[in-house]
């Protein structure tokens, strides 16, 4: 399945899959913050599934239509996180791409059981279609989601995770990093043969991963 290219006929199934997707992405984010000590993305109405809160329109428009996009990012403070500052930030970067991977499983056991118990056999082939379609974006793009936001390339949440973990000596190096990071990211976007390296090959791997975690969970009770 292709992720991102415009297809009239999948664009719903899209929106539903990413709003979820992202919506969940940022309320991990800023539950964690909270949980660490942290209000700043609570009072900014941002500790909340509700997506409205979470849409950048253009980010939204983007990744509906093209090979990119984003939300607004949970706004933190790490400065009023209890503990450990750096780990702090380690714990909410990790936060979105986790919970990413934990609904790609979920989708993946609903969407094995519709199929196990025929539940889109009794239905209208456009009503079958439209659950088809929206559990497998559901599984894809959420591991689309894991596995983009562990690059470790600024401003994403695996640089985060790499930087804040690595010795202090090195943030000078980060630092000067950082500077190119959005554009080092553009590059491995758009190079051809790149994405599909870097991106698309570990994306199916964990694609298959995930097959294997659902189905291995339904056996336990089927």
């Amino acid at each position: 399945m292709d992720l991102f290219h415009f297809d009239w006929k999948t664009v719903p199934f899209r929106m539903i899959a990413f709003v979820i997707a992202f919506s969940l992405h940022e309320w991990a984010h800023a539950f964690v913050a909270w949980k660490l000590g942290d209000n700043t993305a609570k009072n900014e109405g941002r500790l909340t599934i509700n997506p409205i809160p979470h849409i950048d329109p253009f980010g939204l428009i983007l990744i509906l239509f093209g090979p990119f996009g984003w939300a607004k990012p949970v706004p933190i403070n790490p400065l009023q996180f209890r503990g450990n500052k750096r780990l702090g930030i380690v714990y909410v970067s990790a936060a979105g791409p986790l919970i990413n991977l934990v609904l790609a499983i979920l989708f993946c056991i609903i969407y094995i059981l519709t199929r196990y118990y025929g539940v889109m056999d009794g239905m209208s082939e456009k009503a079958a279609f439209a659950l088809k379609t929206t559990l497998e974006y559901c599984v894809f793009i959420n591991v689309g989601l894991f596995v983009f936001n562990l690059l470790p390339v600024p401003p994403l949440d695996g640089y985060k995770i790499l930087r804040f973990l690595s010795p202090r000596r090195w943030d000078g190096a980060f630092y000067n990093f950082e500077i190119y990071g959005p554009w080092l990211l553009l590059l491995l976007i758009f190079i051809p043969g790149v994405s599909s390296t870097i991106f698309g090959i570990p994306m199916g791997l964990m694609v298959m991963w995930v097959q294997e975690v659902a189905g291995s969970i339904i056996s336990v009770f089927i």
